[in-house]
């Protein structure tokens, strides 16, 4: 009896010791996100995306940023770290996933990318180039802002998106199973709409 015992509990001594484990991560960085749809004609030409940071993030992003350590991000100060910071975002498509009828459109690049400390928040701004024209039958766009490596959180709420040059474009925002991420354990929310 007491070897079975022992057998018992060395097999689960083992079970519990040598199972792979699912590794868990939690974000330390929180953002909300607000998108602009800009629509020209029937084609869908560019997104504005504006993240706002968190309190503590801000002040632990402004702590390297602001390289005189007066409390403020000058423009000087940005011009000079905006290059290495687009660079890294742009290896990771600005952490913007668009899917067209569940494609990926790849997103290698920003224009007007400024970043504003103000209140004690910092803010990212930036405009996505994108050219999605409207086809006989109706395709569906679905735009998700997410970090694969949920060190970042992004919060997009329905009411942070606006669309300009087209009136009736119903919005939605849906959960994206297809876009799971961090090994399949998140599933992120996507703006979701057809025309």
């Amino acid at each position: 009896m007491k070897t079975a015992l022992f057998l018992l509990l060395t097999v689960c001594l083992c079970c519990t010791t040598f199972t792979p484990r699912t590794a868990h991560a939690h974000p330390h960085v929180f953002i909300d996100s607000s998108l602009t749809l800009h629509f020209e004609g029937n084609s869908l030409n560019s997104i504005n995306v504006v993240w706002t940071f968190d309190d503590m993030s801000s002040d632990m992003f402004l702590s390297d940023l602001d390289t005189n350590a007066d409390g403020t991000l000058t423009q000087a100060e940005w011009n000079k770290q905006r290059p290495d910071i687009q660079g890294y975002l742009a290896e990771h498509c600005f952490f913007v996933h668009v899917t067209l009828n569940g494609q990926k459109l790849p997103l290698t690049t920003v224009t007007n990318f400024i970043a504003t400390f103000e209140n004690g928040t910092l803010t990212y701004k930036m405009d996505i180039p994108l050219i999605v024209s409207q086809k006989a039958t109706a395709q569906k766009v679905q735009i998700a802002i997410f970090d694969p490596s949920y060190y970042s959180d992004f919060y997009t709420p329905l009411e942070s998106i606006t669309v300009t040059g087209k009136n009736d474009l119903q919005i939605s925002i849906d959960d994206a199973p297809e876009l799971a991420f961090y090994q399949g354990q998140i599933i992120p929310t996507a703006v979701t709409f057809e025309f």
